[in-house]
């Protein structure tokens, strides 16, 4: 144990973070709403510093886990798959959104937030007054950082913990303002390895009044492949008109209800259904396609969805089921009827007005009784 103790690399220069007020935010709201632990996933960006060789990290949102999330007392599980999905789609977008930075910055100079997304780390809320990161935190840090799949020189950890507020501002008597001064009331490392205790410093936590007499407190931990070990750093929370705004969550995944009941209510009809995520109008984010057709249709339809539907009607495009016959058994199916289909003509949209109450099933039903009428010759 000595010989570790003597020998560890001593801490690198912290990195700077940033935090969007939204971030925040959603930290405050999620602490009080559950009594269980709790916690999302931070997205944002790493830029390099210049004469550090920690980034300056800029949190601009975060991912919310789906029902599958595990809560306890003293335990939080992300649901991983549904949160993957969404950070596809936001890094998916944001790559589009960056090269859109690129075309109009003025002096070519590569923009500011030209740089990928990363999932940065995770919040969670911790019981009580623990305000450091667990021996479970830095365990599952550390297997991360090793992860060649995932490739993360870096981690963030940001603690949530809700205080007595008199207590936490040290105005109750005799009590010492720990929030203040940064000291842990948690879970004890007296007999941790050096590598696992977490390193103070002099860095600050954030203190949220929410009234009277309740104060959210949020701590910020870093941990890399450079420093080996959680560090806490403090962060700078901004407008969220001064960090990138990130594009919107398509509907199928922000409300994962209504897509099940819109595909099975065209299943219902008879209608086989894929669903593709394309950029149809070559202007982030890509639209939510849904391909559709049925045994005696004449035609494919694709339903092109915005990514705020059900708000706006769905624009269509239509072919020939015969244009599937010379299809090769190695095409994509969605790119061949894409490439053979072309816009359904104005006249041939419902004449009633599109709602959000209403459904696709709907519109297909009436654009293929349209169709077959004859008034279009496709």
């Amino acid at each position: 144990m000595q010989f570790l103790n003597r020998f560890r690399q001593p801490s690198p220069a912290q990195p700077t973070l940033t935090l969007a007020q939204r971030v925040v935010d959603k930290i405050v709201a999620n602490a009080l709403i559950y009594q269980t632990e709790t916690g999302e996933a931070l997205v944002g960006l790493a830029l390099p510093a210049a004469g550090r060789p920690e980034p300056d990290l800029y949190v601009l949102d975060t991912i919310a886990p789906d029902e599958t999330a595990i809560r306890q007392e003293v335990y939080f599980e992300q649901g991983d798959a549904y949160q993957g999905a969404v950070f596809n789609w936001l890094h998916d977008n944001w790559k589009r959104m960056r090269a859109s930075m690129r075309v109009i910055s003025a002096d070519n100079a590569a923009p500011k937030w030209d740089a990928p997304l990363l999932h940065l780390g995770d919040w969670h809320k911790h019981p009580g007054t623990l305000v450091e990161p667990s021996w479970g935190d830095t365990n599952t840090a550390r297997r991360r950082l090793r992860d060649q799949e995932v490739d993360n020189p870096q981690i963030l950890a940001i603690l949530a913990t809700v205080w007595d507020r008199a207590w936490a501002e040290g105005s109750a008597p005799d009590v010492p303002n720990l929030a203040a001064e940064g000291t842990s009331t948690g879970e004890d490392f007296s007999d941790a390895p050096d590598e696992f205790r977490p390193e103070g410093g002099t860095a600050q936590p954030l203190k949220i009044p929410v009234d009277d007499s309740t104060l959210v407190r949020i701590d910020c931990w870093y941990m890399s492949r450079l420093t080996r070990r959680f560090v806490r750093v403090t962060p700078v929370v901004v407008p969220n008109n001064q960090l990138p705004k990130l594009p919107p969550i398509g509907w199928h995944l922000a409300d994962p209800d209504r897509l099940a009941a819109e595909v099975a209510a065209l299943k219902a009809a008879g209608y086989s259904t894929t669903i593709e995520e394309f950029d149809a109008d070559r202007v982030p984010p890509k639209e939510v396609c849904i391909m559709l057709a049925r045994q005696t249709s004449r035609n494919v339809l694709i339903l092109i969805t915005e990514a705020d539907y059900p708000h706006n009607m769905p624009q269509i495009r239509y072919t020939p089921l015969t244009a599937m016959r010379g299809m090769p058994e190695s095409a994509n199916v969605f790119d061949w009827v894409w490439n053979a289909s072309q816009p359904l003509p104005q006249a041939m949209y419902p004449i009633w007005s599109w709602t959000p109450q209403r459904h696709l099933i709907e519109l297909a039903q009436e654009v293929e009784a349209r169709l077959d009428e004859g008034k279009v010759t496709p």
